[in-house]
């Protein structure tokens, strides 16, 4: 008996040891199926700082697009049907989860949520100013370049959380979470530029042929930057497209140097006026002057007859001009026009300066030739259409000269303001007399000389035709630079615009309608750029800076 309960109790145990042991294996292999288990985090969307107009309207994350995070389940399919690519619906074949751009947002399934996303860069408007960024991320020219650190630092994602079996596969079942880090921040900076009259300066250059010159407009009293369009244009969101593309659209031709021509009368005009020369001054036009060994033509060949300063500005007579030059001599010439900033680059953000240009030298004009060139702005003078802009803006707010500048305020995250630029003071450049003057000559080349196309219907506008000889050939030919620069006010602000046309024929039929079409525009949008309203939260400044002209 004692035996027998002894095998019994043996037996007990080993069966005892056995149901311990499969229960230890049992629970060894649920834990490690749940250790395979696993939340997966995968980026769906990504966002970088504003670059906004002086309204806080965005130029850049300014298009809504509708999208979709998606795990691998029957609901799925139903509820993205029509939606799906060919390689969206491989991928969920293939058990992995995969993004969907969908026409609107719907009520979010377990397995399907929805969100908006803003893409980053898309299309022509100011593309030249705010650049484009490369396949990282990263900004590559423009302000996308000059404010990279800023505007990677007002980056966010969105993240799609799901759960993974064993295999790295998304579980069907269950379903899909959305995490949002410092999305769509508000943080950027604020430019001058005002996103309407960029555009409409856009329309118009399409509208009258300026399809490879450039159109800038400034607010005249302020030197603000209102519009800086180059053509051709490229699309920032396929920048690589262009790269070959004719007429080189990576040019920004509104800060490149070009020959003046006719334009840089004013400043001759400016300068005599200054040195008391008498706007009466009478010279009679043949058509033609000698100087030194030179014989120099006036573009109307049996010439303009008897002028005063008044005419010649007006019918733009070579002539008149070159003599008045001879009076008044090449130094008084010259430093009137490094007065008006002739001959200086123009700083607006790093990666962003309009060319110095080229200003001749005083014992260059000491030469009769040299200085008759230079007093109709043809020889070596060069100037960016920002500089001429800056000229006209000068004799429209009567007589200073404001830096043109691009740059407003900071934002943070939140949207508040936290840094301003503070642009330089005006400088005055010639008397207030002398500006009215040169305004009522110009105001007369509208109304009766060489700028009648730029004449809008209802109101007044200043300005000059111009038509240089470039020095460069294209097919055995001279490539001619015509321009219209000029300035007019509505609603008690004032404008001043320059356009140039890079392979012009003449000013009145390419420049001069184009000026026309923008001056009626700003008309239009019910007197042009708002007074740069700053936001109701904006934080007062505070000492400190990491740049030359920025407070902080």
């Amino acid at each position: 008996m004692k035996r027998v309960l002894a095998l019994l109790t043996a037996i007990m145990l080993i069966f005892s040891g056995l149901l311990v042991r499969l229960a230890f294996l049992m629970t060894s292999e649920l834990g490690e199926v749940g250790a395979a288990r696993s939340s997966r985090r995968t980026v769906v969307a990504r966002s970088r700082g504003y670059i906004y107009d002086r309204n806080y309207i965005p130029l850049v994350n300014g298009k809504t697009v509708h999208r979709a995070a998606v795990l691998p389940c029957g609901e799925a399919r139903r509820l993205l049907e029509g939606n799906l690519s060919a390689d969206e619906a491989k991928k969920l074949d293939g058990q992995k989860p995969c993004v969907v751009d969908t026409y609107y947002l719907r009520a979010d399934a377990g397995c399907v949520k929805y969100f908006d996303a803003r893409p980053r860069s898309e299309g022509f408007s100011a593309c030249h100013i705010l650049g484009y960024v490369n396949a990282e991320g990263k900004g590559v020219v423009g302000i996308e370049n000059s404010f990279d650190d800023l505007l990677s630092a007002a980056s966010g994602t969105v993240e799609a959380v799901y759960r993974t079996d064993a295999r790295g596969n998304a579980i069907p079942t269950d379903d899909i979470d959305l995490v949002k880090t410092n999305y769509n921040s508000k943080g950027g900076v604020v430019l001058t530029l005002d996103d309407r009259i960029q555009r409409l300066c856009e329309d118009a250059a399409a509208k009258n042929g300026l399809d490879r010159g450039a159109l800038v407009v400034l607010d005249a009293d302020t030197g603000e930057i209102l519009a800086c369009a180059s053509f051709p244009e490229y699309d920032t969101g396929d920048p690589g497209a262009y790269l070959n593309a004719e007429g080189s659209p990576f040019l920004n031709r509104a800060l490149n140097a070009y020959a003046v021509g006719s334009v840089f009368k004013t400043v001759t005009a400016a300068a005599a006026l200054e040195n008391g020369v008498s706007p009466d001054r009478k010279y009679t036009c043949t058509g033609s002057v000698t100087v030194g060994d030179t014989v120099f033509r006036c573009h109307r060949h049996e010439g303009h007859g008897e002028l005063d300063m008044t005419g010649a500005l007006a019918h733009s007579c070579n002539t008149y001009f070159i003599t008045l030059a001879q009076e008044l001599g090449g130094k008084k010439l010259l430093a009137q026009a490094k007065k008006f900033g002739f001959g200086e680059a123009i700083f607006l953000s790093d990666g962003l300066t309009a060319d110095a240009g080229t200003l001749p030298a005083a014992k260059t004009l000491a030469s009769p030739g040299e200085l008759a060139n230079f007093a109709f702005g043809q020889g070596t003078l060069s100037a960016s259409p920002l500089r001429l802009a800056a000229l006209y803006a000068a004799v429209a707010n009567g007589g200073i000269c404001h830096e043109p500048y691009l740059l407003l305020r900071q934002l943070n995250d939140n949207g508040d303001s936290v840094a301003e630029w503070r642009p330089s003071p005006g400088t005055r450049v010639i008397s207030g007399n002398t500006a009215k003057i040169l305004g009522e000559m110009l105001e007369k080349t509208v109304t009766e000389g060489s700028g009648k196309n730029a004449k809008p219907d209802a109101f007044s506008a200043a300005g000059k035709t111009a038509t240089a000889q470039s020095g460069e050939y294209e097919d055995g030919r001279e490539l001619l630079r015509t321009w219209f620069c000029g300035y007019f006010t509505v609603r008690g602000a004032t404008y001043a615009v320059a356009v140039v046309k890079d392979d012009g024929d003449s000013p009145t039929r390419d420049c001069a309608p184009v000026f026309r079409a923008v001056a009626e525009g700003i008309a239009a949008l019910g007197g042009g750029a708002s007074q740069d309203p700053a936001p109701s939260h904006a934080v007062p400044e505070e000492a400190g800076t990491t740049a030359a002209d920025l407070t902080t």
